[in-house]
């Protein structure tokens, strides 16, 4: 009898390993290179936490979705059929929602210093919500700005300088 490791229990440990690399290396940064009061560290820990969170979640929905302990035989049998099973389940890739969100990140990356963190984070969000094909897309598009718009003056409270449309920091 032999336990089988599948690739998503992999990527779930490589993104909890990247996370407890990450927080190794959060150590590195001095603390009075801050711009604000929350210091440096603050983004890199809420990320490493993210990731450690997320590759958790991963590994748990695998072993939850299999049972705790799946074991296969030596057979090919079992094997094969494994196999089909986690490929029917998977689907088929939809290339258009990866598309429409990866072109909208790269417009993200392209546009933040053109239009600014707002309209650029507006387009970005939107994007995603294309991508997603919601079915309200005037809705999406003023809860995206909204979004946008919050987290530009979150960022501009915690003394964070973002790009701005607008000279004094409004958009």
């Amino acid at each position: 009898m032999i336990k089988r490791v599948t690739g998503e229990q992999l990527l779930a440990i490589g993104i909890i390993l990247i996370g407890l690399v990450m927080a190794w290396q959060i150590g590195d940064i001095p603390e009075e290179a801050g711009y604000a009061g929350i210091g440096p560290r603050f983004f890199p820990s809420l990320v490493v936490a993210g990731l450690i969170v997320a590759g958790g979640a991963l590994l748990m929905q695998r072993r939850h979705r299999n049972g705790p302990d799946t074991i296969l035989s030596d057979g090919e049998d079992d094997t094969e059929q494994l196999e089909a099973e986690e490929a029917a389940a998977r689907g088929e890739a939809n290339w258009h929602m990866f598309i429409i969100a990866s072109g909208s990140l790269i417009a993200h990356m392209a546009l933040i210093n053109l239009a600014g963190f707002t309209l650029a984070g507006t387009f970005l969000c939107f994007g995603i919500c294309r991508a997603l094909e919601t079915r309200r897309p005037a809705l999406d598009l003023l809860l995206s700005f909204l979004l946008a718009l919050g987290l530009f003056h979150l960022f501009k409270t915690l003394g964070l300088n973002l790009p701005a449309l607008l000279p004094g920091g409004v958009l």
